[in-house]
């Protein structure tokens, strides 16, 4: 495969410092990986969290050889990854005592021979272009969609949602990476790989319009990289109070 990619960051308006960290690699056998995390904010050291988890995950791909592996394997071999880059920050942290509360999001994408993988951790997402629309690949690790459909409803109705959401209560995380926090790896497969995708922080897609986001992505006279440049500026000027990154890849 063919692969054209952009990726942006942005300290935002309202941040003292910018905790998020992305990359993209591609390999002269046809397999590309595209990572973004989200360093948690609230929590001392984000920045050193999603700086270890780009730069390990980069690293294990570029020294592991996928080209003879099943969707299996590669499923596997994706999950070690983030079991080995929490490993790597507990070993961190284990020499450096106040960064044991550090805690990172993550979403990748894996390009391979035997179809496309995204995995994710926390509330960053991977979006693809279908039909000029975008899709969420992923679904956010948090206490809303840890909730049973049935009592979401129940709450909905009663207008507990809204006023609770006042305070961003149900956008708590319920996963995360990192020395002390609770991990879920969730996984998805991607058969049809050739297309547009978009990987996010949440300061971009919690604040951007998505019908104008699907319309840049889909504009073909429009240059990734002021795609990029254009979807981060709608969420600053729609008040983004984060960082904000962004990795926009087309596969062919």
């Amino acid at each position: 495969m063919k692969f054209k990619s952009a990726m942006l960051t942005d300290i935002g308006n309202y941040r003292k410092s910018n905790q998020d960290n992305l990359d993209f690699a591609t390999k002269k056998t046809g397999e590309a990986l595209g990572v973004v995390c989200d360093g948690m904010g609230g929590h001392a050291y984000g920045e050193v969290a999603s700086k270890i988890a780009v730069e390990k995950f980069i690293e294990y791909f570029n020294e592991t050889d996928l080209t003879k592996f099943n969707q299996k394997e590669v499923n596997r071999w994706l999950r070690s990854c983030v079991n080995n880059i929490l490993t790597e920050m507990v070993e961190y942290s284990n020499e450096r005592f106040e960064t044991r509360d550090m805690g990172t999001t993550l979403t990748a994408i894996l390009f391979t021979s035997v179809g496309g993988f995204v995995i994710n951790v926390g509330d960053s997402r991977t979006y693809k272009l279908v039909n000029d629309e975008l899709f969420q690949v992923t679904q956010d690790q948090n206490l809303w969609n840890s909730t049973p459909e049935a009592e979401r409803k129940d709450i909905q109705m009663s207008g507990v949602y809204e006023k609770a959401n006042d305070f961003t209560f149900w956008k708590v995380l319920t996963s995360a990476l990192g020395p002390q926090k609770t991990l879920r790896i969730d996984t998805y497969f991607i058969e049809n790989q050739e297309g547009i995708y978009m990987l996010t922080t949440d300061g971009v897609h919690d604040y951007m319009d998505e019908e104008i986001t699907a319309s840049t992505l889909g504009n073909a006279k429009v240059k990734l990289k002021d795609k990029a440049h254009l979807i981060v500026e709608d969420a600053k000027d729609n008040i983004s109070t984060d960082n904000l990154s962004i990795l926009i890849i087309e596969a062919e």
